[in-house]
């Protein structure tokens, strides 16, 4: 799908699986995915600076500062996110900085922090469990205004509420099949314009049932949460995140020592796939690809953590 969806739709308006439906859904401590690989494909140089350009509730960065030397530039757009990975990274004092920031923001961070070259970079795609009970409408098993923005604004200028109701039929299903590989798009979308006319659409349980409503019974008992695609869908367009992920990996590779390495992991084929189309570019620039195919988590670890069973790690380092 293009980029630039999510853009052309907010202005038609003004203009995994992942674990959105997690049963757990209060706040918990979130377990990082697939640290000893990250770790080990990073291999920062000491001293070095690596950027977690998603830091979350701070495990990757609390492993590299743990088994390296090297320093840490964090990124979190969440200021909720911020506040817990602050408290579990202070021991590390100076070697690590916090920025309250989105990583598409990367090239002004580097710029106010006069870091002109770091030595790495990791984007967990993923997001933190605590995210499911931050009140933003992000699970469909909680009733929460439906604002699915990552910070406290979203990336795209629009929230979930304000697409919902202001889209059009063919917008919303261009949305929900681009985004969401949602197979029932059309058939949702039309759903939603139809129950906007009795009254506007403001939080999740009223969309999961408009979603229920719309699908057949067999997609309703599924494998997954049958709203799964469609909360996904929506979230990737508030938050503009294949843009965002465009332009935070783009100014990691420019930013990026020779010999340094980005780590990515995904956990959806619309990222993975974005991803991978940027190393391609990245390494006919003069970059190697580390690994052909993308590193998964291993079975001990997916048995351990049900959320690392989707992760997809891909490598690049610069020549």
């Amino acid at each position: 799908m293009n980029t630039s969806l999510a853009r052309m739709s907010a202005h038609a308006h003004r203009s995994t699986t992942r674990e959105e439906g997690s049963a757990h859904v209060q706040p918990e401590v979130h377990h990082s995915v697939m640290t000893k690989e990250v770790l080990e494909a990073l291999q920062p140089a000491e001293g070095g600076l690596i950027v977690d350009a998603t830091l979350g509730q701070g495990g990757h960065s609390e492993s590299i500062l743990t088994h390296t030397k090297a320093r840490v530039l964090a990124l979190d757009a969440d200021p909720r996110a911020i506040v817990l990975a602050a408290k579990r990274l202070a021991p590390f004092k100076t070697r690590v900085r916090i920025v309250e920031s989105n990583f598409s923001e990367l090239e002004q961070v580097l710029a106010h922090e006069h870091a002109p070259t770091i030595n790495a970079a990791l984007f967990d795609l993923g997001w933190n469990s605590g995210q499911l009970a931050s009140g933003r409408g992000f699970s469909f098993l909680v009733d929460e205004p439906l604002s699915m923005s990552y910070g406290k604004n979203p990336a795209s200028g629009f929230t979930a509420t304000e697409a919902l109701n202001g889209w059009d039929e063919k917008t919303l299903a261009d949305v929900f099949f681009g985004y969401g590989e949602e197979r029932y798009a059309k058939r949702i979308a039309k759903a939603i314009v139809e129950r906007r006319k009795l009254a506007p659409i403001a939080t999740s349980f009223e969309l999961v049932e408009i979603v229920r409503d719309s699908v057949p019974p067999a997609y309703r008992h599924g494998r997954i949460h049958p709203a799964t695609r469609t909360f996904q869908s929506l979230r990737i367009a508030v938050n503009d995140e294949l843009r965002v992920i465009e332009k935070g990996l783009t100014a990691a590779w420019a930013h990026l020592a020779p010999g340094g390495r980005i780590v990515v992991i995904s956990f959806h084929s619309i990222e993975d796939r974005l991803v991978k189309q940027l190393f391609a570019r990245f390494a006919k620039g003069g970059g190697e690809l580390v690994y052909k195919k993308p590193l998964p988590p291993s079975q001990s670890e997916v048995r351990q953590n049900p959320r690392a069973r989707s992760a997809k790690v891909r490598v690049i380092q610069k020549n």
